[in-house]
């Protein structure tokens, strides 16, 4: 059974001062250049982290993650995971590993046994080979062996090859995520909203799910990074509401102004529709989208005995006064015009006449040209 070193152990109060201390700790983080990994990074190094950020393909793609820690707080490395040396070698020397590395859909190149279960397996044991401390592991709410949606089995396999390969690993379950930068929940259904004649609704949208804020999930990381009292523990997290695909739906089309297209497809209808929408590059939609759209993912049905965000001391944000500003680009009418009617008129009249001069009520203003 591994345990935890006594410089791990000393350390919870060392995480909360600035982002230029120095809180003790080295930690890798992977999937750090995702939707998730941005707020992470941002939330360790404000707290004075150093961190090891492995990437896949050029690192330009990882420079904006640079100004989130002091100067020379983070290192890019080039890492694969299917090289056992590189996983060795970003892992050597980091006190905490968090893995946020997670394959929504399946590709001829991955695939989610090999993403979701077989890698965490083996990050297991390359930390406890390495004497890592703790190991942080990012699953999903609504994970389980016996479910239609294989995407939520990889995940509920790839918790338990981590437990068995790391006993103290400490593995965080969210919920679908919002945020500004989401590509698979409000800005891809409000994308669809506006550019698909009808909206659909697996089996008519009944669905129930219990959406998360981004950073809230990222505070709860930090908080398991800088409690040692949470290893070994599984910690379920979501927001404060209950949606219906049907009233998120509902929310997006508010949102864009646009009255509502949805209508219910059978979800063989659905599923077969996205086998074909899957085979197009960046896909919309693909089948274990759909069959995760007609399963209930909320906290009553979650496994007894797991924490919550309220356990890791994070209090839960709402979407719904999050998700009208998120919607506001999507908006077909111009935001700033109701109806005809400017919303503000010009401070001061301007007539214009056929020699192109501008006069003001209280006088001339001078001439002016539109010609470039």
């Amino acid at each position: 059974m591994a345990t935890l070193p006594a410089a791990v152990l000393s350390t919870r109060g060392a995480m909360k001062q600035g982002r230029s201390s120095v809180s003790g700790h080295r930690i890798t983080i992977l999937g750090a250049g995702g939707f998730m990994g941005r707020y992470v990074t941002s939330r360790l190094g404000a707290v004075g982290c150093q961190m090891v950020l492995p990437y896949r393909g050029d690192e330009l793609y990882m420079r904006h993650l640079k100004p989130m820690a002091d100067l020379g707080a983070i290192s890019f490395v080039k890492y694969s995971i299917r090289r056992l040396e590189d996983v060795e070698k970003v892992v050597a020397g980091s006190d905490v590993v968090i893995n946020l590395i997670g394959l929504k859909s399946e590709t001829k190149r991955w695939s989610y046994q090999d993403v979701n279960v077989t890698f965490p397996a083996v990050l297991g044991e390359v930390c406890t080979d390495h004497g890592v401390g703790r190991l942080i592991h990012l699953s999903a709410l609504g994970a389980a062996t016996d479910v239609d949606c294989g995407w939520l089995r990889s995940k509920a396999l790839g918790e338990a090859a981590v437990k068995d390969a790391f006993p103290l690993a400490t593995v965080l379950r969210p919920a679908t995520c919002f945020g500004e930068e989401d590509k698979t929940f409000l800005n891809s259904k409000a994308k669809l909203c506006r550019h698909l004649p009808a909206f659909p609704l697996v089996d008519g949208g009944g669905a129930r799910a219990q959406p998360v804020f981004v950073d809230d999930v990222a505070k709860a990381v930090v908080s398991a990074v800088c409690d040692p009292s949470t290893a070994g523990k599984t910690y379920s997290l979501a927001g404060p509401g209950i949606y219906t695909q049907a009233e998120l739906a509902q929310i997006v089309f508010d949102g864009i102004g646009d009255e509502s297209t949805a209508i219910s497809v059978p979800k063989a209808a659905a599923i077969a529709a996205a086998s074909a929408t899957a085979m197009l590059p960046d896909p919309w939609m693909w089948p274990d989208l759909v069959k995760l759209e007609a399963v209930d993912t909320i906290l009553a049905n979650e496994p007894t005995g797991t924490g919550t965000l309220a356990d890791l001391g994070v209090s839960a944000t709402s979407m719904d006064p999050f998700a009208p500003r998120q919607m506001f680009v999507y908006k077909k009418k111009s935001p700033f015009i109701d109806d005809t009617v400017h919303v503000r008129e010009p401070s001061s009249a301007v007539l214009v006449g056929e020699s192109g001069s501008g006069t003001r009520a209280d006088g001339p203003v001078g001439a002016w040209s539109c010609a470039a």
